[in-house]
């Protein structure tokens, strides 16, 4: 018997691909890293200044070592799909103190300083960013605060880019959501992914902007920030750089001993300037890194030479199931990728996983099948888990686990019993003063202890809190206290609060708290369930001429119940989830699951329209066919006012 074949998992095959989009990013990125060689280099030669093998290369080669750190962030927190949490606060409090904020502060920050560093050896003289000048009154070298500011603002703008990558979650990979055309299209062989160079060019002008609108509110305030006086030692910004440039200095220059601050502040208008201009080039790098890296690598789809990277491995099926169901959110979204282009595109592929009849756990069809089931089953189960989170136990059900039997009192109780079982005979006198003294103090305890509270005292309280209620609070707002409790008391002041802008973080929106809901948590992917239904559906509708031994027929009945049953209970709670009283919008909008709603849709109706003749055959009912049909066609509308949760 001929050894069973090892199934190289998914990821074999997933990271090459990935490579090849990471490559490409690198190259567009030491593009940018020679181009602003350029800019900041001294054009003393008109030959030398450009040359790629001279001092431009050079400067190119050290700016790419700040810039490529971004992608080792990148890479080391990657992710696909949103961050789903109920609120803004939620999210905060969520991942405020996770490792990843300071890993992305600190990559950040270096990142930032070898960039000043390089600027500063690569300045001209007239730029005056020497660290040691002279002195021209006693002609000693002395400290420069100049290169010290602009370094304290490199950090600044470090700090505030990592504020933006975290609000803005920059380590998601915004994977397409809609990967083909519906059926019935002219071109089944189109689909709808932008190419990575188009992306890429398509969001130019907006990076470009975002920089200078960013580098020039940091110029602005970072004066303030470091000349203010923040409570602590040594007071300033101002203060802790320049005491720790003038510690390091002192031991290879020969400076004076005074650590006295220089009397003139390092704000002269040429300083401002050219932190604008250097804070661009740096948020340029890495903002279009963070874009190139985002483009080529989400929009890298799962093909290798036009067929799925799969195609090599000696057991094409298995690798594609190891990716179906991995454990990594990632690896899973390129799966179903390559699944739902299989079923649109590739026949071969289709033919081959019909007739895989022969596989450990089931055929190729029923195991595919199960793993698109779960995805869209797991909407009516995450639904049915919030409305009833704590179901009926079935007492029958063998694996619910036995309570374990109390422990029998071997012993006789020994509080005042001469033998077991004896309730009234009192027990043996205690011997000695310290036995004596416990048990009077024991007996004090219970005493007081099992005593009810005393009625006049537990009156005069009463008549106390009634006093200072009716003094402080009107009547009405004893109504809404009793009615409502505490919140109710000031809700009209909390909600007056979160109509501001800073009270945004605190609202419970309609369109977060359905999306956690719907789409799971920590994070929620819609392309993971287009892809689901779109390849059962694709699937479903090429078996009528490729499965040759008929095996999905007798699937495709509970592939348009769970359709239909899942629409049916979306529609039903997204009408009567309601909104929270913190959503003060109210805004009853999701694009998300407005998505998922019309992949549902447009994949029940093309099961319908192919199927709806042979429905006795599958023994599918008329019922279940009418019901079908209405939840495939029929919006329901909207209640105009929605109930409050």
């Amino acid at each position: 018997m001929a050894p069973a074949t090892r199934i190289r998992p998914y990821k074999d095959f997933l990271t090459p691909a990935m490579h090849k989009g990471f490559a490409t990013a690198t190259g567009a990125l030491f593009v940018l890293c020679y181009l602003e060689s350029l800019a900041i280099g001294r054009w003393n030669s008109f030959f030398w200044s450009w040359f790629p093998f001279g001092r431009a290369g050079i400067r190119a080669g050290l700016l790419f070592i700040p810039a490529f750190m971004i992608f080792f962030l990148r890479v080391a927190q990657l992710h696909v799909g949103i961050r789903t949490s109920s609120s803004g606060w939620e999210t905060f409090r969520t991942y405020a103190f996770g490792f990843h904020v300071f890993q992305t502060i600190g990559w950040y920050c270096l990142s930032a300083y070898l960039f000043s560093e390089i600027y500063i050896w690569s300045a001209s003289e007239s730029a005056d960013l020497n660290r040691i000048k002279t002195n021209p009154k006693v002609n000693r070298p002395m400290l420069n605060e100049k290169p010290i500011y602009y370094t304290s603002f490199i950090f600044f703008m470090a700090l505030v880019q990592a504020g933006f990558h975290l609000f803005y979650d920059y380590d998601r990979l915004n994977i397409p959501i809609t990967k083909t055309k519906p059926i019935g299209s002219a071109d089944q062989r189109a689909h709808l992914v932008i190419p990575p160079r188009a992306l890429l060019k398509a969001n130019l002008v907006s990076i470009v902007i975002s920089c200078l609108r960013r580098v020039i509110l940091v110029a602005l305030v970072s004066p303030f920030l470091y000349v203010m006086s923040w409570g602590i030692f040594p007071f300033s910004i101002r203060s802790a750089a320049y005491s720790f440039t003038l510690w390091w200095a002192k031991i290879f220059w020969n400076l004076p001993k005074s650590g006295a601050l220089p009397t003139i502040y390092p704000f002269h208008y040429e300083v401002i300037l050219r932190t604008i201009s250097s804070g661009f080039l740096l948020l340029l790098l890495w903002e279009f890194g963070n874009a190139a890296f985002s483009a080529y690598i989400a929009a890298q789809e799962p093909l290798k030479n036009g067929r799925p990277i799969t195609y090599e491995s000696r057991d094409p099926n298995g690798s594609l199931l190891t990716g179906l169901r991995g454990q990594k959110l990632q690896t899973r979204a390129f799966a179903f990728w390559e699944l739902v282009y299989i079923a649109q595109g590739f026949e071969g592929r289709r033919k081959m996983i019909f007739e895989d009849i022969d596989r450990v756990g089931g055929s190729m069809w029923s195991q595919v099948r199960d793993v698109c089931l779960d995805v869209v089953n797991g909407i009516g189960g995450r639904i049915t888990e919030y409305l009833d989170p704590n179901p009926p136990v079935d007492e029958k059900d063998p694996a619910r686990p036995k309570p374990e039997p109390l422990p029998r009192i071997a012993q006789p109780l020994k509080d005042g019993l001469a033998n077991s079982g004896d309730l009234f005979t009192a027990g043996p006198p205690p011997k000695g003063e310290r036995q004596r003294a416990a048990e009077a103090v024991a007996g004090f305890a219970k005493r007081h202890g099992q005593s009810p509270p005393n009625d006049r005292i537990v009156a005069k309280s009463k008549i106390m809190l009634l006093k200072a209620e009716g003094a402080m609070l009107s009547k009405q707002q004893k109504q809404t206290l009793s009615s409502e409790g505490v919140t109710g008391l000031f809700k009209e002041n909390i909600v007056r609060a979160l109509q501001k802008s800073f009270g945004w973080p605190f609202r419970q929106e309609y369109r977060r708290r359905l999306n956690a809901i719907v789409l799971g948590s920590p994070y929620g992917d819609v392309g993971i369930i287009v892809d689901a239904v779109d390849s059962l559906t694709r699937f479903a509708v090429c078996s009528l001429k490729e499965d040759k031994y008929g095996n999905v027929q007798k699937d495709i009945k509970s592939i348009i119940l769970s359709f239909t049953k899942v629409i049916l209970e979306l529609e039903g709670f997204r009408t009567s989830i309601g909104f929270h009283w913190t959503d003060v919008e109210r805004k009853q909008e999701s694009p998300e699951i407005d998505t998922v709603l019309a992949a549902l849709k447009g994949g029940l109706s093309a099961l319908v329209d192919a199927f709806e003749t042979y429905a006795a055959d599958l023994k599918i009912s008329a019922a279940d066919m009418r019901e079908a049909r209405t939840a495939a066609t029929v919006v329901k509308k909207r209640a105009p006012e929605m109930t409050q949760s």
